[in-house]
């Protein structure tokens, strides 16, 4: 069987190219794959056995095939369906000169995934996120600029933040000099016969950053990693654990953007120190699609009683302007914990709260 290709020196680039924008995590290296096994002889006898033959070297998921089925119907067979019917058409034209019936525009059949729902939903929220930047007077375009420090918050901003999160403790061996001490030492014998020495200032915060993933929260992509980066890199603080999730945690959390290495929540509760264990969550909480879920409230609110039986300071940043969040689940969520919209004064805002300033004052 030959199989047609809109490409003939690239067979099934236009397969390829549709299913890595659709999310699927090919490279070259699973492109050259396939090549080389129908080089082989393997899936070229029909329709059906090149589509088992790139399922077996390309899909890894149920949500990835219902996209993997999708796609191939609409390049591999909707054409040659197209095709056929024009033939048909023309050879019924030739035999009776009868007017041609109205083409049909019944659409195919279209699988619904989880991750082809995502991809409406991110449509939506990227639309949400232009409007709100459109009418952001704060943000200005220049044309000439080449820099990525497009965000409300800049990298060199976040970093400043960071260091202002601190709780120092002396800790160590004696290694910096008292001088206080050792001058009144030296009062008090009227001789210098030793230097007062006393341990290293070392800061013992502890930053668990919660990161919102996947869904709405991927326009929001690129700022959640800035602020996993400054957080690990510029910090200064004494240890900074990233997490991720979606939507809100329920059972676990993850410590991987892809979600292959999960951790119990009861684990990550339990690791929690209340005296220097503070929490920061980046989430939307559901204002970037302006909807409200008391699914989602529910499960938001159960989390946070959770976390605050075991940590003291506890943040929200919400990547969407305040007044997005009004009639949202965001809104609701505001009033069980400090939350701040992504803005130099917001993301200060929640430092200072995770420093155990102004907790109640955000509030409602």
């Amino acid at each position: 069987m030959k199989i047609e290709s809109p490409q003939e020196e690239l067979p099934l680039l236009e397969l390829f190219t549709q299913l890595r924008e659709a999310g699927l995590p090919l490279g070259i290296d699973e492109y050259r794959l396939v090549l080389t096994a129908l080089q082989e002889g393997f899936g070229t006898t029909d329709q059906k056995a090149l589509a088992e033959l790139c399922l077996t070297l390309w899909v890894k998921s149920q949500d990835e095939e219902h996209l993997f089925n999708y796609h191939f119907q609409q390049v591999m067979i909707a054409p040659h369906r197209v095709t056929n019917s024009v033939t048909k058409k023309e050879a019924v034209k030739s035999e009776d000169n009868s007017s041609p019936e109205p083409p049909n525009k019944t659409p195919a059949t279209v699988p619904v995934s989880s991750e082809l729902m995502e991809v409406q939903d991110e449509m939506q929220v990227a639309e949400a996120v232009q409007i709100t930047t459109q009418i952001n007077e704060e943000i200005t375009v220049n044309r000439f600029t080449q820099t990525d420090e497009y965000f409300p918050v800049t990298r060199r901003q976040m970093k400043q933040s960071w260091r202002h999160l601190r709780r120092f403790v002396r800790q160590g061996s004696p290694i910096e000099l008292d001088i206080e001490a050792t001058i009144d030492q030296v009062v008090r014998q009227g001789v210098l016969l030793e230097p007062v020495m006393i341990p290293s200032r070392v800061n013992r915060t502890e930053l668990l950053l919660l990161i919102d993933h996947k869904g709405s929260m991927v326009p929001f992509h690129a700022l959640s990693q800035r602020l996993a980066e400054t957080a690990l890199r510029g910090g200064r603080l004494g240890k900074a654990s990233i997490y991720y999730f979606h939507n809100c945690p329920t059972k676990y959390l993850y410590h991987d953007q892809t979600r292959q290495k999960a951790e119990p929540v009861t684990d990550f509760l339990a690791q929690l120190r209340p005296e220097r264990s503070t929490v920061l969550i980046f989430s939307d909480g559901g204002a970037a699609r302006g909807g409200f879920s008391l699914e989602r409230l529910e499960l938001s609110q159960k989390f946070l009683d959770q976390l605050k039986q075991r940590s003291r300071y506890i943040a929200w940043l919400n990547p969407m302007a305040t007044e997005r969040w009004f009639g949202t689940t965001a809104g609701e969520i505001a009033r069980l914990v400090p939350m701040f919209e992504v803005s130099r004064q917001g993301f200060d805002s929640a430092i200072d709260v995770l420093r155990g300033r102004g907790i109640n004052a955000q509030l409602r």
